[in-house]
């Protein structure tokens, strides 16, 4: 149970404490932190099986009273969703998707920025298509705003949902003509490089299907593909690099006047 430390009371409900005293969340943190080890080295029906026993408190606490509660939690279920297997995390979309579409609406921005992360990877692994369904639309409508705000961990959040939903649901579910402009503007990502996974995901997978929209943004995504396989090359993991390095040659092959003007892109090409 993550409840307070001190808590003696035969009245009160363990594990489903929210206000707490400060030492009291320190140890419910150092509890949080062992979640997502487990969520780390467990991975799949193994981690599925030990989050049963953990949900109804860290759901509760991602519906705290105080933003560190709810920050924390939710960044646990961003955790918790990428170490359970796709079975498992589909028995549990339904729940996940209920706190996390509240949490997107938030006040507090670290828990907002959790939460577009969260429901991200939900909707790239869970094969619930009803909750998936349900929500897309809603999601999409909530980082529109998100792509243009000042926060940068939030804006690479929200630009990587976007490109996780690219790939989920592709042109039957997103308007790609309007998306994919909004996505290209706020590239390339600032501050969490991990996102840049989903993001170049999706624009690769949309020049291979000869897209148009992206087709048509070629000139405005050179400077910004000379940036990222630029320094510092902890940008890209090293398979978004490849696929990134093959796309490049790509527009090469069709546009070579183009990237002839920056000689970044000429040494990954010539490379």
């Amino acid at each position: 149970d993550f409840g307070p430390a001190d808590s003696t009371s035969d009245d009160l409900d363990p594990g489903f404490v929210i206000e707490s005293s400060e030492y009291d969340w320190l140890v419910i943190d150092t509890a949080l932190d062992v979640v997502v080890s487990l969520a780390q080295v467990l991975q799949g029906a193994n981690f599925a099986e030990f989050y049963k026993l953990v949900e109804k408190p860290v759901l509760r606490f991602a519906s705290g009273s105080e933003s560190y509660e709810r920050s924390t939690a939710v960044g646990v279920l961003a955790e918790c969703i990428r170490g359970m297997d796709r079975e498992s995390l589909t028995k549990h979309s339904a729940s996940l998707f209920k706190i996390l579409m509240h949490r997107l609406d938030d006040e507090d921005v670290d828990t907002k920025s959790n939460a577009v992360f969260a429901v991200g990877l939900l909707i790239e692994k869970s094969s619930d298509e009803r909750e998936v369904g349900r929500n897309f639309n809603s999601v999409l409508a909530k980082l529109e705003p998100l792509l243009g705000t000042e926060d940068k961990r939030m804006k690479d959040n929200a630009a990587g949902c976007v490109g996780r939903m690219i790939l989920r649901g592709g042109k039957e579910k997103v308007p790609l003509a309007a998306v994919v402009p909004a996505l290209v503007s706020v590239l390339p990502l600032q501050e969490d490089w991990e996102e840049n996974e989903p993001v170049w995901g999706c624009v690769v997978r949309l020049y291979s299907q000869g897209e148009p929209t992206i087709l048509s943004l070629t000139p405005q995504l050179l400077p910004v593909l000379e940036q990222v396989l630029g320094p510092p090359e902890e940008q890209l993991d090293e398979g978004t690099r490849e696929q990134v390095v093959e796309m490049v040659r790509f527009i090469y092959g069709k546009q070579a006047q183009l990237v002839k003007g920056y000689p970044g892109l000429m040494g990954v090409v010539q490379g």
